[in-house]
């Protein structure tokens, strides 16, 4: 990515808003206001997986990757850092545990932005959609 740690961090940040807010744009209204925890937490994983995709490649340490994920998590949805620390402290066990929307946002943001055409990109972001659509089916 970028030479400059700073810079890094910027380019992560500023590649994991974009992303999320194509992915949220292709969900239902409302999805930030859903009061339903299996919603809330496909979504926030999904976007932690994001997060953690984006950083790794550009190779973020886990201090810098938590405050990206933070930072992006509570701007994306609206939240006070506070409620987002309290979520994201959970996602390092879920992802131990292979938590499918983790993974699922860990390779969406990569694929969003190795995509050829805005086909393939709008696909990737309608990843995040797909899942919902999961839950509401079971």
């Amino acid at each position: 990515m970028h030479n400059n740690h700073e810079e890094n961090i910027k380019a992560v940040t500023q590649m994991a808003l974009q992303f999320l807010a194509e992915a949220i744009g292709q969900c239902p209204a409302g999805l930030e206001r859903s009061a339903n925890r299996d919603i809330v937490f496909a979504v926030l994983g999904f976007q932690y997986g994001a997060v953690q995709s984006a950083a790794y490649v550009a190779g973020l340490s886990e201090n810098a990757t938590a405050g990206i994920a933070t930072d992006v998590v509570s701007r994306i949805n609206g939240m006070d850092q506070e409620s987002v620390s309290k979520f994201l402290a959970l996602m390092p066990t879920l992802a131990e545990k292979e938590y499918p929307p983790i993974g699922i946002g860990g390779k969406a943001i990569i694929g969003f932005y190795n995509s050829a055409t805005d086909e393939e990109k709008l696909a990737t972001a309608a990843s995040l959609r797909e899942i919902l659509r999961q839950i509401d089916e079971a």
